[in-house]
């Protein structure tokens, strides 16, 4: 419909675009008053006269009328504007119209005044926020201002924003100059006057951090409201303040370093005076003329040929003040309401309209004048004018400070809501993020370490598997069928089961879903678990068979059988078993992700995570397992010592064991992973100080793990393999006197003496000594045989 509208607007421009002179003699004057301060007389009287000779000299405006301006010199004052208003009501006819004042402190008493009079205001500079609150309506109900106001600035930001896709702002408001009141969350009648931070969150989904409130009268706490900005990582700056606190605020921001191409000021007017800290800074005005320079307009002419003319009646004053369009705009919306009601009145009565007949206060056309530029419509210097809500629905230009000047980048136009930005921005500028970005990185365990441990861990295995195949093809050899065969099986099933474990602790989400990583938690700690007391309950198992055959000062024959050995195996793994199911059932495990030290650059803070098993009730568990894996190893090692002096290889791995024994626990107190009981009671382990480094961390453990299986396998079989290539047959070797001496001795101190090799001076001493030796030395015998 307003698109029709405009369409014969234009038509009908051209129509009577046609040969028209002007002539006082036969045209009624209307009279129109004009409050123009002196100080912008020089710029803008020439622009108000050239509209009254377009419309004079238009054929289809006032033909039959002329407008009798009456200019007042306000001086920006409120007693004199109101002294000038008073005096324009005594003019006989009085005005139909006020055009004017370019104050704001002369416009209000105006406004307020001319509803009674029931005159219609129009400001050709007012562009105050008081004049688009919820009650200006019934406060200044004839009141327009040709200017864009706050509407169109607020909204032309906010697409601003938008286009830019900054989420997060802040702002800040003068809270001394009800100017800047638009922040404050008022209840509005109409949805073009919310104020600017209901219009972000609501109406955009643009979220408004933090508003900030500096004043004149504390200036001081500037800073303190910065702090807070910055404190809240606002990267994007939204000012309603004055040019005067400006150099302060930014002053302060500079100081702060809320500058930069990290940050973004938009800022109301211009403030190329700080120049440094406003770089990229933009700039959201009224646009003083159209950007369409050849649009045709109202009076028959193209925008660029009215300002051609407009900047050559002025001169250079034309060029510091941007209100002469609006000016020449304004004429004309009056000038055309009046000549749409006078063409109704002709219709309706048949005769034209004469103020000089009627009574002076225009009360029987002000409703229709008021509803004449209500709904005026038209193309002029300044865009589409067009009004709603009695404010201006016009161009906002858009510019950015770029190297010491400004640059328009873009336009807002409010009367079809188009939003429209210039390919140079894209180019010359970069857009910065409105916060600083959290990237939450996952730590994962680098490819190549993990395939080089496993890699390893499969040779260990190969290893294992070697020696298996040696213990199981050598079986019925001498010297491996009194190391216990079967017991070797299951301590190498047992290290297998470790080796297993480096490939299970380096599995992560990468490989498997969430889920799944979770069974993953169970899997590396029973198979860790399981295969340390396989591997060392064995060897646990052998010793005692040795130290109890050793120890047996009875002489009663005395044999201990591989079952026995295996059901104290599967004991101890039976526990094992019973404790790690409780385990699940009681504190079972989750994915829990560690957050480690963030990480701060520029634009964004990394906060590397670690994947972990979480186990709420971990500590406890680990102690029970803890505490029986130590129970078992000391018990080893006591029963190593015990048997250190058996000096028969295919029987006693007792220094071995020991070894093997000192070599884990040794390495376990530095790493222990994966049970970490020592980490959570704060005890020192390398283990602890590199579990934030996820490679170092899961290579130190593996390595661990790795070097002590391969250890263990190697101290117990090695020997044995080299045993085998001694005496491939197993011929019964010879063993050195006084293997046992040792041995019964820790058990019968009186024995040890008989056996010792001091020199008796009694012959019956000696002779008692030599049968009990002989004695022990059959009973040995008979041992070993049975045992074989």
């Amino acid at each position: 419909m307003l698109f029709n509208i405009l369409i014969f607007t234009q038509l009908s421009v051209l129509i009577y675009a046609q040969d028209c002179k002007f002539h006082h003699n036969h045209r009624i004057p209307i009279a129109l008053g004009i409050f123009l301060p002196n100080q912008y007389k020089a710029a803008l009287g020439p622009t108000i006269n050239l509209a009254l000779e377009h419309i004079h000299y238009h054929s289809c405006i006032l033909n039959n009328y002329f407008l009798s301006v009456f200019f007042k010199d306000t001086k920006c004052q409120t007693s004199l504007g109101m002294k000038a208003l008073f005096e324009l009501m005594n003019v006989k006819p009085r005005p139909f119209a006020l055009f004017g004042d370019a104050c704001t402190n002369v416009n209000e008493p105006v406004a307020m005044a001319s509803k009674y009079w029931q005159i219609i205001h129009l400001s050709y500079a007012e562009t105050h926020a008081k004049f688009a609150t919820a009650d200006s309506q019934q406060m200044y109900p004839t009141f327009f201002r040709v200017v864009p106001g706050h509407r169109n600035l607020n909204t032309a930001r906010c697409r601003l924003i938008y286009h830019f896709n900054w989420r997060r702002v802040g702002t800040l408001k003068q809270s001394d100059d009800p100017r800047f009141a638009l922040m404050r969350k008022l209840v509005f009648i109409f949805k073009p006057h919310e104020p600017l931070t209901t219009k972000l969150e609501h109406g955009y989904g643009i979220k408004v951090i933090y508003t900030a409130g500096v004043s004149h009268d504390e200036i001081n706490n500037i800073a303190n409201e910065l702090d807070e900005l910055k404190k809240r990582d606002v990267r994007i700056f939204i000012g309603d303040f004055d040019e005067a606190i400006a150099v302060r605020i930014m002053c302060e921001a500079y100081r702060k370093g809320l500058y930069g191409e990290n940050y973004v000021w938009i800022l109301p007017g211009y403030h190329s005076e700080l120049n440094i800290a406003l770089e990229s800074h933009f700039s959201i005005e009224y646009a003083p003329y159209s950007p369409h320079l050849d649009q045709m307009t109202i009076a028959n002419k193209t925008v660029g040929m009215i300002k051609e003319i407009l900047e050559k009646a002025c001169g250079s004053i034309c060029f510091e003040n941007k209100l002469k369009a609006y000016v020449y705009d304004g004429i004309w919306t009056l000038a055309l309401a009046f000549h749409n009601v006078s063409m109704r009145y002709k219709s309706n009565h048949g005769t034209l309209y004469d103020p000089r007949l009627f009574s002076s206060n225009y009360s029987d056309i002000h409703a229709d004048l008021l509803q004449e530029i209500t709904s005026t419509l038209f193309e002029g210097v300044t865009g589409r004018v067009q009004f709603e809500n009695n404010e201006r629905l016009g161009l906002v230009e858009i510019l950015q400070w770029r190297n010491g000047s400004y640059i328009e980048i873009g336009y807002f136009d409010g009367s079809n809501e188009l939003f429209t930005l210039y390919q140079i921005i894209k180019t010359d500028w970069h857009a910065p993020l409105d916060a600083t970005i959290l990237v939450r990185q996952r730590q994962y365990i680098s490819y190549a370490l993990f395939i080089f441990l496993s890699l390893l861990s499969s040779i260990g295995v190969l290893l294992a598997l070697f020696f298996l195949s040696i213990n199981v093809r050598y079986r019925y050899h001498r010297l491996i069928k009194m190391s216990s065969p079967n017991m070797n099986n299951i301590i190498i099933v047992g290290s297998i089961l470790t080796y297993i474990s480096v490939v299970l602790l380096g599995f992560d989400t990468r490989f498997v879903s969430s889920q799944t990583f979770i069974t993953l938690c169970y899997a590396k700690t029973w198979v860790l678990c399981l295969g340390f007391t396989l591997a060392f309950g064995s060897m646990f198992s052998k010793t005692w068979r040795v130290h109890s055959i050793f120890t047996n000062i009875h002489m009663n024959k005395k044999a201990i059988k591989d079952y026995k050995l295996f059901f104290f195996v599967g004991a101890v793994v039976f526990l094992d078993i019973i404790i790690l199911i409780m385990w699940a059932f009681i504190s079972p495990f989750s994915l829990s992700l560690i957050e480690l030290p963030k990480i701060y650059l520029d634009n964004k803070v990394i906060a590397p995570e670690i994947e972990r098993c979480y186990s709420e009730n971990t500590v406890v568990f680990q102690a029970i397992i803890f505490g029986i894996k130590g129970l078992l190893m000391i018990l080893g090692c006591f029963l190593a010592w015990e048997t250190r002096y058996v000096n028969i290889p295919a029987l006693n791995d007792s220094k071995y064991i020991g070894m093997s024994v000192y070599n884990v626990v040794v390495i376990s107190t530095l790493n222990h992973k994966p049970f970490d009981l020592f980490r959570q009671i704060n005890l020192f382990n390398l283990s602890n100080k590199l579990q934030d480094q996820v490679d170092e961390a899961y290579a130190l453990t593996s390595f661990f793990i790795i070097f002590c299986t391969t250890l263990t396998l190697c101290l117990v079989f090695v020997p044995k393999i080299i045993e085998l290539i001694r005496n491939p047959i197993g011929s019964e070797p010879h063993y050195r006197k006084g293997l046992v001496k040792s041995v019964i001795g820790r058990q019968n101190k009186q024995l040890s003496r008989q056996l010792s090799v001091n020199v008796y001076n009694n012959e019956k001493d000696r002779l008692q000594r030599l049968e009990e030796e002989n004695r022990i030395w059959n009973q040995f015998l008979e041992e070993v045989s049975f045992i074989i």
